[in-house]
């Protein structure tokens, strides 16, 4: 052992004795320097601003609402200048629930005018309402509060007053401080502020450490292993009872750990900095020191073999930094090139089984049909106006459905929006109504109008005898025919329209946003799951929908996504965290909670017709399936495991899976055998992405994971946080911090073994 510790001194000293070094520390103690007199500073605010409010409409309604009463409304409604009063009463006259953009300005700004107003605070008002410690304190105070702090407290009332309409933050802003200069503040709460620090250190870590960091580090230790192999150097060395394999690893050792020291110097300066100056203390930053130390190990075996093949620091750093190059163009080109714009846009994420044909939406929201005469994808139900593009990519149309009534040989769809952000949330309860849009297949499947949605409307579901319902945040609705009494002419025949008809249930429901909603194609019976609490609807004899039980199963409130299926008598909830309930249909009761994938979330649920099975696909692209017959998991083998992007059933045992992109494969489930696919051919550039891209980018290490790795640590969030986490179904993406590492690892290992295996059998 103790000649091995000498060769670690001796890497020290050797690296110690180079310049490079040294302008690195300096370099990095200048950085620390340069950032530690920034900050940030709390700022309380008074005034409000446009985006301080959820919905104007709704605030102007409440305030209006409560002016005949003692009531905060009250207070403010009677300081309302008398032009804007009577220009709101007739706003919400000629169009409830709307306003203008110039009635809201002019809103705001006598909303911010009478904040300072001593008298804005009546105690009988504000009875009843929480108020937090810092109002009380304020209130406490009384006539002696200064002009600054009534603002304060007058902004603090309006935000216990209306909480649910103010945003909750709102009351503070953010400044950014450096050294004796203060900016003016900016619209951040603590939370924004906090995230965005931890931007910061991401991008600090991910770039200053992950890349120039590295490469300074290889500069630095290059020279390390060609200096063993010097005529003198070596011989000495070998003239020692050492191990050849042995001498070379702890050269190796000796320039990682050096390195570590470095990496563990600049991490502990970025945590001192965050901590003292912005408040941020993230001890989970120090886990960033392994990760950059695993990457250099990396990069730095491969300087390591070329040092033991040519004895050249030069050539060591040249085909190091190539190296780097190429790990860095192929993951470019597979991530941000290939994915995004030629695979992803292919990619089919739900399936729509309409009688002998097969329908299919990709993920930016086109509607595709199987042709079985060229094998491929044809593209129908296409909207009247082109979608946006920005460059070659497509913008997201979200809509709701599509549905098959086969009743009819139609699909029925509603469009949510180019982005989909206003798909989870429903619609505009005072808007305009959403629009059913209906595609037949005599008309080759042609999008057109067919009358008005209910608003609010969160599904569209299939039900028993062929049925189309709606369910919006409030009912239930059911689709049908409506006759015209009589017609203009008497040589006219009455046309047939269709409307939804509300079926209940009396009183209304409130359901949110995020609430899972799931229909028994057999029995007509709606299972939903909206904060927590599992309501079973069922029809009565008048075909009105009625609460037949309900139940809490998990105490928390939170209003996290979820997703439901209803086969049988059994109902599977599906939850944003990855839990799977399966729950009896009859008493509600909990019979089993599994989580199939881990914490990977899901992304769509079914039930096959018969009730037989459930199934869920995560967003990992992994397909699960649960056999409601036996009462257990299915573990059953589906060809692309891994990359199973839609799922559904084409009868009470079929099931269809896309894989592959847009590769269709239907299976019998009981026995399972692969009876059909449907499988277009592959173009170049698929040929090329799984051929070749694929396997190559498995096998080299990944320095473009680096930067999601560190985003994980600090912020412990593996989900891409530009999806809207009211709907599960928006693409997110997960970061995979397992599988680099053990393929780098495995990358490592590799190069190590063969540099001693050289080293072994090299004649020195």
């Amino acid at each position: 052992m103790r000649p091995y510790l000498a060769i670690l001194k001796d890497s020290f000293r050797e690296a110690l004795a180079s310049r490079v070094l040294w302008i690195l520390m300096i370099v990095i103690t200048l950085l620390l320097i340069l950032a530690a007199p920034s900050g940030f500073k709390e700022i309380k605010s008074t005034n409000l601003k446009r985006g301080s409010v959820r919905n104007w409409p709704l605030l102007a309604a409440k305030i209006q609402e409560q002016s005949d009463r003692p009531a905060p409304g009250r207070q403010i409604w009677q300081r309302l200048s008398g032009p804007l009063k009577t220009d709101l009463t007739a706003a919400f006259e000629q169009s409830p629930g709307e306003l203008t953009g110039e009635l809201i300005d002019r809103l705001v700004d006598e909303l911010n005018g009478m904040l300072g107003d001593p008298a804005l605070y009546d105690a009988a008002a504000w009875e009843g309402t929480t108020l937090n410690a810092e109002t009380r304190g304020l209130l406490e105070q009384g006539a002696a509060l200064p002009v600054t702090q009534r603002t304060r407290l007058n902004r603090l009332l309006l935000d216990a007053a209306f909480s649910s309409e103010i945003r909750k933050g709102e009351s503070s802003e953010t400044a950014f401080i450096y050294a004796w200069h203060e900016w003016d503040p900016l619209p951040l709460t603590p939370q924004q502020a906090t995230r965005t620090v931890k931007g910061f250190l991401k991008a600090f870590v991910d770039y200053g450490a992950g890349v120039f960091g590295v490469f300074a580090a290889i500069l630095v230790t290059a020279s390390i292993i060609p200096q063993m192999f010097e005529a003198g150097a070596i011989d000495l060395l070998l003239s020692k009872p050492v191990s050849r394999s042995l001498l070379f690893l702890t050269k190796f050792l000796g320039g990682c750990i050096f390195i570590a020291l470095n990496a563990g110097y600049f991490i502990a300066g970025l945590w001192l900095i965050a901590g003292a100056r912005f408040g941020v203390w993230a001890p989970r930053l120090f886990l960033c020191v392994p990760i950059i130390l695993f990457l250099f190990s990396v990069y730095y075996s491969v300087s390591a073999l070329a040092a033991v093949l040519w004895r050249n620091a030069i050539v060591s750093i040249v085909l190091t930094i190539l190296f780097w190059l190429l790990c860095f163009s192929v993951g470019t080109l597979k991530n941000d090139v290939l994915e995004p714009f030629w695979i992803n846009p292919q990619r089919l994420v739900k399936l729509v089984p309409a009688g002998q044909s097969l329908l299919a939406v990709t993920e930016p929201g086109e509607v595709q049909e199987w042709a079985s005469r060229g094998s491929q994808w044809e593209e129908v139900f296409s909207p009247p106006d082109p979608p946006q593009r920005i460059g070659p990519v497509v913008v997201p149309q979200s809509m709701i459905g599509p549905i098959y009534d086969p009743r009819l040989d139609r699909i029925l769809a509603i469009p949510t929006g180019p982005t989909g952000q206003t798909a989870p949330s429903g619609f505009n309860l005072f808007g305009p109504p959403p629009v059913l849009q209906v595609g037949k297949r005599s008309a080759a499947w042609t999008r057109k109008k067919a009358g008005s949605a209910p608003a609010g409307t969160l599904a569209l579901l299939n039900g028993p005898n062929d049925g189309i319902f709606a369910m919006t945040k409030g009912a239930v609705f059911r689709l049908d025919s409506v006759k015209p009494k009589s017609a203009k002419s008497k040589k006219a025949t009455p046309e047939v329209t269709e409307e939804f008809v509300r079926l209940g249930p009396e009183p209304s429901l409130r359901l949110d946003a995020t609430a899972a909603v799931a229909m028994n194609k057999d029995t007509g019976a709606i299972a939903v799951f909206n904060r927590g609490t599992l309501t079973v609807l069922e029809p009565d004899a008048a075909g009105k929908y009625v609460r037949k039980n309900e139940k809490e199963l998990t105490t928390s409130k939170s209003t996290s996504a979820s997703l439901a299926a209803f086969a049988d008598k059994t109902i599977l909830i599906a939850r944003s965290d990855g839990q799977v309930l399966i729950v009896d249909a009859v008493d509600l009761s909990v019979r089993h909670e599994l989580r199939p994938d881990g914490d990977n979330a899901p992304r769509f649920v079914a039930a096959s017709p018969g009730g037989r099975w459930l199934s869920v696909v995560f967003h990992n692209r992994r397909l699960w399936l649960y056999d409601v017959r036996n009462d257990r998991p299915a573990h059953l083998s589906f060809t692309g495991q891994g990359d199973i992007s839609a799922a559904a059933f084409n009868g009470p045992n079929r099931l269809l899976a896309a894989d592959r992109s847009n590769r269709v494969t239907q299976y019998e489930l009981d026995p399972l055998r692969v009876e059909d696919s449907r499988e277009p051919s592959l173009g170049k550039m698929e040929i090329a992405y799984y051929y070749v891209m694929i396997p190559v980018y498995t096998i080299l290490p990944k320095p473009g994971e680096l930067g999601t790795a560190v985003a994980y640590l600090l912020t412990d969030k593996d989900d891409d946080e530009s999806a809207n986490p009211a709907d599960l179904s928006q693409q997110r993406s997960k970061v995979d911090v397992a599988g680099p590492i053990w393929s780098s690892l495995a990358f490592l290992l590799v190069v190590l073994a063969l540099s001693c295996l050289y080293v072994k059998q090299a004649d020195f």
